[in-house]
């Protein structure tokens, strides 16, 4: 893949400078501080690991806002916050559908994740600048880390917009409009960037990173283990793809990109034998200059759990409920109603998930890659595989009964959703699950002014700077 990233935000500027700090015993240095790419490219040893650390500390930014925008979408959480009202009624009544909504402009959904975009375009535009300072193992190393996480980002992205599609090119000039593509083209692009990036890893060999990796990285954090994550991602895009029947997937749920989910998953760090919770995990401290984790119950009491989720818990052979649903949810001694300025309903269950300002963020785990691999077995017909899989997450993370065969697909999806739902609860999937199958109808409305959404719409910020642009280059319901 060349230089020229094929992703990014045309509306965002130099994002690197907000992540840079650094000294040096050299006698010149570059001013990190205020960055420019051809200031920091004079230095490239010194910027690199600066530059790459700061592209995965965009992705961790983004995260916890993007689980909790999906989270609240996907009747998971409620935001109860006092002050302002519209971050419930941004997401769950009507006013969700203006581009000034909270749900549409919140950062997690689109200007973070272009961040990220940004910050990895002038990441590989001084990587590609460096001469010999960096052997070619270790570029290939750069390129691999840094396109998975565009790829993911991206991800992130056409996940909140869907149907609208998104903007996935990127040049030296911030300022450059690109249009907007298909939801079909932007998975597309994902998926090639990740095999681009398998391939780029693949060629760094046994190199390290030239840089250090985070903590939540652990076990992955070598070109060769970092290929291991790259290929979770792969196989979930993949299961997406099939799933919707996007273009090369089509018809919906059949079995081409199933299989090559499969395929993906073969090389990844899936396994049935092992923790649920291995994975790589965005961290956060409660460290001074650091990032708390802002969903957990230190951080804010604002944000709890759904009204109704402890509907449709299945119980344990000792009749108690479902492991993960004691491990993760707590019920409130008494019902917390939200604020008069909130629109939302009581709740008596809050989250125990993020109780900590320093719990960590799943990116990914083995938990969700052994349910992809029951989705994509069973519609590539290993029906007893798919079986297999489902009963090793009921058994192992939910202490349930194994259950029988399947009687049928609404079987099997009623299966595959009630583990997802459980197994992932607030980590960013339900919203999504539910849309690629065709089940947004069945979220609760719980107050006559709410509403079920499939999609958030372009912010107004990226209308405004395309306002004047050709028809080509504006944003799709601008």
């Amino acid at each position: 893949m060349s230089r020229k990233l094929k992703s990014g935000s045309v509306m965002l500027a130099l994002a690197a400078a907000a992540t840079l700090a650094a000294c040096s015993d050299r006698l010149t240095v570059p001013n990190y501080q205020s960055p420019t790419v051809g200031s920091i490219s004079s230095d490239p040893i010194a910027a690199i690991p600066l530059l790459a650390t700061g592209v995965l500390r965009d992705d961790r930014g983004a995260l916890a806002t993007y689980v909790r925008d999906v989270g609240i979408l996907g009747r998971e959480i409620y935001n109860y916050m006092p002050t302002e009202g519209r971050n419930t009624s941004g997401y769950l009544t009507s006013d969700v559908n203006n581009p000034t909504s909270f749900g549409a402009t919140s950062s997690g959904g689109f200007s973070g994740q272009y961040f990220t975009v940004r910050d990895a375009f002038n990441t590989l535009t001084v990587l590609e600048n460096s001469g010999n300072v960096f052997t070619d193992a270790q570029k290939n190393a750069v390129r691999g880390i840094m396109h998975t996480q565009v790829a993911l980002a991206i991800l992130y992205v056409v996940n909140t917009r869907d149907s609208l599609g998104a903007p996935v090119e990127v040049s030296a000039d911030a300022g450059q409009l690109f249009p907007f593509v298909s939801r079909d083209s932007v998975f597309k692009f994902i998926s090639g960037t990740l095999d681009a990036a398998a391939a780029e890893l693949t060629a760094a060999g046994s190199t390290a990173f030239p840089f250090k990796m985070p903590s939540g990285y652990a076990g992955f954090n070598t070109p060769a283990t970092y290929l291991k994550f790259n290929r979770a991602l792969a196989a979930r895009v993949l299961a997406y793809r099939a799933s919707l029947g996007t273009e090369g997937c089509a018809p919906a749920r059949s079995a081409t990109c199933y299989n090559q989910a499969l395929t993906a998953l073969t090389s990844s760090f899936l396994n049935p034998t092992g923790s649920m919770t291995l994975g790589v995990f965005d961290v956060y401290s409660a460290a001074s200059g650091d990032v708390a984790n802002g969903l957990s119950n230190e951080a804010t009491t604002n944000i709890v759990a759904h009204a109704k989720s402890d509907s449709g818990i299945l119980v344990k052979p000792d009749n108690t409920p479902d492991n993960r649903f004691l491990a993760k949810f707590i019920q409130l001694s008494s019902p917390k109603a939200p604020p008069a300025t909130v629109d939302a309903v009581p709740t008596s269950w809050d989250y125990k998930l993020y109780d900590k300002r320093t719990d960590p963020i799943a990116v990914i785990r083995n938990e969700e890659l052994i349910l992809l691999r029951a989705e994509a077995r069973y519609y590539t017909g290993d029906v007893t595989g798919a079986l297999e899989d489902i009963n090793t997450v009921r058994t192992v993370s939910g202490g349930l009964a194994a259950r029988g065969a399947f009687t049928d697909e609404a079987d099997f999806l009623n299966e595959l959703l009630y583990n997802r739902r459980l197994s992932l609860s607030f980590e960013g999937h339900r919203w999504i699950d539910m849309r690629r199958f065709n089940r947004l109808n069945l979220l609760t409305i719980d107050r006559p002014s709410h509403i079920v959404v499939a999609k958030l719409p372009v912010p107004q910020n990226e209308c405004l700077a395309r306002a004047n642009a050709p028809a080509e280059l504006k944003g799709p319901g601008c």
